[in-house]
């Protein structure tokens, strides 16, 4: 699960069931998606940073998730713009 193909086949899934309001499914296959970027591509490549903003929004509209979010705002410096928009 590290092809670039497969990775965002497996982000895109997780906005569907983020759609549909399958929360759990939504966030496995966030982090199953930015886990497979993170070990491909690494966490400077634009799409793995893609992915960890979309795991961040996610976990932001959950809003009971906020140390998960911490975590990946920590992890991603490049969402400094997200976490101070969302006071964190």
């Amino acid at each position: 699960k590290t092809h670039p193909d497969t990775l965002r086949t497996m982000n895109n899934m997780a906005n569907t069931h983020q759609r549909l309001k399958d929360f759990a499914k939504a966030e496995e296959m966030y982090r199953l998606a930015l886990d497979g970027y993170e070990k491909s591509l690494g966490n400077k490549h634009e799409d793995t940073k893609r992915c960890a903003r979309n795991l961040a929004i996610f976990l932001e509209t959950l809003g009971t998730r906020k140390e998960d979010l911490r975590k990946v705002l920590d992890d991603y410096p490049h969402l400094e713009r997200i976490r101070l928009i969302w006071h964190y």
